[in-house]
């Protein structure tokens, strides 16, 4: 459960970069990725976007542990989804949380097609880094 959390939060980091289009130099990852979430993960609000950033992501991808505690992960609990925990802490579940990424995802893949300053912005990313894709 812990390495698709990590995955999760890596495609969110993914598709903020496709959305933001410029090189995100310092603070600009940040600014990204909440920034994505707070516009394509609804209702809007319903995330604690910096959280998830600070806390979710970065302790996850480079600590491999989360960060300030202020996450409990748990699968297979959809009715915990976004309460909080005895402890404390807001309670992701991962399905639930997987459902939301994907809706988020194709709201923004939908929004490209008729936006063109956002198709713009995703071709700046893809011309900038490229695609990951197989290599003999």
């Amino acid at each position: 459960m812990l390495v698709a959390f990590v995955f999760m939060s890596c495609s969110i980091d993914y598709l903020a970069g496709f959305w933001w289009g410029e090189n995100r130099e310092t603070g600009m990852a940040r600014q990204a990725y909440v920034g994505f979430i707070n516009e394509y993960f609804l209702p809007r609000g319903r995330y604690n976007a910096k959280g998830l950033y600070d806390s979710l992501r970065n302790g996850l991808v480079h600590l491999f542990t989360i960060k300030d505690k202020m996450y409990e992960l748990t699968f297979d609990e959809p009715q915990r989804h976004l309460t909080t925990s005895h402890h404390g802490y807001t309670v992701l579940d991962a399905g639930s949380f997987r459902a939301d990424l994907l809706a988020a995802e194709t709201r923004y893949l939908d929004e490209v097609e008729t936006s063109p300053p956002l198709l713009d912005k995703a071709f700046q990313r893809y011309a900038r880094d490229g695609f990951v894709r197989w290599v003999d």
